[in-house]
């Protein structure tokens, strides 16, 4: 792959263009994804089931529960000696993060997929 930053620091229209779309076709997937998850739910829950497997997915039905948590910042107010004895610093690897501002063209394409797809 070249270089996707100009020798002034700069992404082509292109790709700006490129990646806000990709961005954009995702966040709808994972709308579309979220709203089959809300209905699959709602049918397994209704109908018992539990599990369903084909050559392409398995769903697993999860049962409610009640999850432990741990209130660090409540720790670390209460008693710092005790925080700062068990707490546990983890590194964290570099990353990109992108945000979309402004694409219209893009945004309306996509729009007009969503409309296909809904």
């Amino acid at each position: 792959m070249n270089n996707l930053i100009n020798k002034n620091n700069e992404l082509s229209l292109d790709i700006c263009k490129k990646i806000a779309e990709n961005e954009l076709k995702l966040k709808i997937m994972q709308e579309q994804n979220k709203k089959f998850k809300e209905q699959l739910l709602i049918e397994m829950e209704e109908r018992g089931i539990k599990k369903i497997e084909n050559d392409y997915l398995l769903l697993s039905y999860i049962e409610p529960t009640d999850r432990e948590t741990f209130d660090s910042k409540a720790l670390k107010e209460d008693d710092q000696d005790t925080y700062d004895k068990y707490v546990k610093m983890s590194p964290v690897k570099s990353s990109v993060r992108i945000k979309v501002k402004d694409f219209t063209e893009a945004e309306e394409k996509l729009n007009q997929i969503k409309e296909i797809l809904d």
